[in-house]
C-alpha cells in the first residue's frame, strides 16, 4: 500500500472482497501479468516520482499508470479509453493499478506529458536486461522502421503552409529559424504518409533492445553514431561489432566509430566496390580474376572505371556483367576511404558476420508492426512519438527479461512465453468482454428503472 502523501493510496492485493476475489485472487493463473508485474517491482521509478510536487491532490504512482500502458501496449490496447474500462472491469489490469481506477484523461495526459519519464522508464528495462546477463555488446544491429504520424496528409499539408509562412515571418523580424517540422511524408506499406522513422539498436545475446529513438528523417545516413552514442550512454559500454544497412553508410561517423575501437559492418554500394582491390601505383582497381579497370571519365561527378576483358570470365555472373566490360562509378572522396570497409565487406568472416544482422533485428520490427498491430503512432509530436516509441521497446525488453528470467511472484507460476502472448487476440477477447459486462449492466439498470407488474 501507498504511504507517500504525493500519491492515492493503493489497495491491498490480497484484502478479501465483499462482493468477490481479492485482487491477488482473480490473477492467480495470469503468467502474463504476474510476470509483468514482477518485472514493474525490479525498476526504479524514484526519477519518475522525483517530478511530482509535495503540496496538492495527491497523483497516481508513475507504477501504476506505467504497468497499466505495458499491459495494455502488450495486448495491442492503446486507446486510453479502452484502458479506462479494463481497469474497472478487467482483474490483470486492476491488479497492475493496485486497485485503482485512473480515467482516460489522466492515462492520455502521461502518456502526452512524461515523454522523458518513458525514455527512463526504457533506460530501466535496459538496466534490467543487463544485470540479468542478458546485454553483452559483442556484437549489435541497426536498423530502423517507418511508422505513420498520428496526423493525416491534409493536415500534414496545412501544417507544413503555416509553418513556412511563420517562418517566413520570423525571419523577417529576427532572422531566426523556428523549430523544424515534427514529422515528413514517407514511404510506407500505406503508401506515401505523414511518419517517423523509428530507430532501434539489438544487442545479439539475448535480442535487447539497448537504445530507440525517433526521427522525422526519410532515410538513416544521419543515425549511426546518435544510435551507437545512446548505446554507451545507456548501458556504460561500448559495443565490439555494429551490423547496419547500406543506408547508414557516413563516411565520418563510421571513421569516427572504429576509431572508438567499434568494428562496423555496413555494405560498400559503389558499383560493385567490395570485389574490388584499388592498386595506388596504378590508380586502377584489380578485379578478383586480376584484370585492371582503369578510369575512362567522369559521370554526374563520379570516376568511370572499366574493363574491356570480361568476355568468358568466370565471375562474370558475380560482377553482375552482361556484355564484354565492367563498369563502376565510383566518388573521387570515397574511392580511397572506403577501400577498407569494401575488403572487410568482401571477405568471407565479414560476409559470414554480416549475414547475421537481419535474423538479428528484423523479428524486433516484425512482432511490434505484425503481430502487435503497430502501425501508427497515437500521439503526435516528436517528443510524444518517441515516448510511444519507448513504451514498446520497454515491453519488448521485459518481454525478454521474463522469459529469461521466469519472472513469478511469490513462488506462482512463472509465464513461459513472456509477456504479451496473446497479444491482438488476447486484445479483441478483453474487448468482447468488456461490451458484454456493459451490455448487462445496462440491462440490470433499465430492470430497476422498470415499474414491476
Amino acid at each position: 500500500m501507498s504511504r507517500d502523501r504525493r500519491f492515492l493510496e493503493t489497495k491491498d492485493r490480497e484484502q478479501a472482497s465483499l462482493y468477490g476475489q481479492s485482487l491477488g485472487e482473480a490473477v492467480a493463473g495470469e503468467a502474463e501479468v504476474l510476470a509483468l508485474d514482477a518485472a514493474l517491482a525490479q525498476l526504479d521509478f524514484g526519477k519518475l516520482e522525483a517530478g511530482y510536487p509535495e503540496t496538492g491532490h495527491p497523483s497516481y504512482p508513475p507504477r501504476v499508470l506505467v504497468g497499466i500502458l505495458l499491459y495494455g501496449y502488450s495486448l495491442g490496447l492503446r486507446s486510453s479509453r479502452q484502458l479506462e474500462g479494463m481497469c474497472r472491469l478487467h482483474g490483470g489490469f486492476r491488479y497492475l493499478a493496485f486497485g485503482l481506477e485512473p480515467d482516460h484523461n489522466t492515462l492520455c495526459r502521461f502518456r502526452r506529458a512524461h515523454g522523458e519519464a518513458l525514455r527512463e522508464l526504457f533506460r530501466e528495462s535496459v538496466r534490467l536486461c543487463q544485470e540479468a546477463g542478458m546485454v553483452r555488446l559483442g556484437r549489435v544491429a541497426v536498423d530502423g522502421t517507418k511508422v505513420r504520424a498520428n496526423r493525416s496528409r491534409q493536415a500534414f499539408a496545412r501544417a507544413e503552409a503555416e509553418f513556412a509562412q511563420a517562418l517566413e515571418e520570423a525571419e523577417e523580424v529576427d532572422g531566426e529559424e523556428g523549430a523544424g517540422q515534427e514529422c515528413a511524408l514517407m514511404k510506407t506499406t500505406e503508401g506515401i504518409q505523414p511518419a517517423y522513422n523509428a530507430q532501434a539498436v539489438v544487442d545479439s545475446e539475448a535480442q535487447v533492445i539497448v537504445a530507440c529513438g525517433v526521427s522525422p528523417e526519410v532515410n538513416d545516413i544521419n543515425q549511426l553514431g546518435p544510435m551507437l552514442a545512446q548505446v554507451e550512454e545507456n548501458c556504460g559500454v561500448r559495443p565490439g561489432q555494429v551490423l547496419a544497412d547500406g543506408g547508414y553508410l557516413n563516411q565520418e561517423q563510421v571513421a569516427a566509430l572504429e576509431g572508438a575501437g567499434q568494428r562496423v559492418y555496413v555494405p560498400v554500394r559503389e558499383g560493385g566496390l567490395g570485389r574490388m582491390r584499388w592498386e595506388e601505383e596504378r590508380q586502377a582497381y584489380r578485379c578478383p580474376e586480376g584484370k585492371l579497370l582503369r578510369a575512362c571519365g567522369l559521370r554526374k561527378g563520379k570516376l568511370v572505371y572499366r574493363c574491356y576483358q570480361c568476355r568468358g570470365c568466370p565471375q562474370k555472373a558475380a560482377c553482375k556483367v552482361t556484355g564484354v566490360s565492367k563498369e563502376m562509378h565510383v566518388a573521387p572522396e570515397r574511392q580511397q576511404e572506403l577501400e577498407w570497409l569494401a575488403v572487410r565487406m568482401s571477405s568471407e568472416e565479414g560476409q559470414a558476420i554480416y549475414r547475421k544482422r537481419s535474423p538479428l533485428i528484423e523479428p524486433v520490427f516484425a512482432w511490434r508492426k505484425h503481430n502487435g498491430g503497430f502501425r501508427r503512432f497515437l500521439v503526435r509530436g516528436q517528443g510524444g512519438a518517441e515516448g510511444e516509441w519507448c513504451v514498446l521497446c520497454a515491453l519488448h525488453n521485459l518481454r525478454r527479461w521474463a522469459r529469461r528470467v521466469g519472472a513469478g511472484e511469490g513462488g506462482r507460476t512463472p509465464a513461459p512465453s513472456g509477456l504479451g502472448g496473446g497479444l491482438l487476440e488476447g486484445g479483441q477477447a478483453l474487448l468482447g468482454h468488456l461490451a458484454r459486462v456493459r451490455w448487462a449492466w445496462r440491462e440490470r439498470r433499465a430492470a430497476t428503472l422498470l415499474p414491476s407488474s
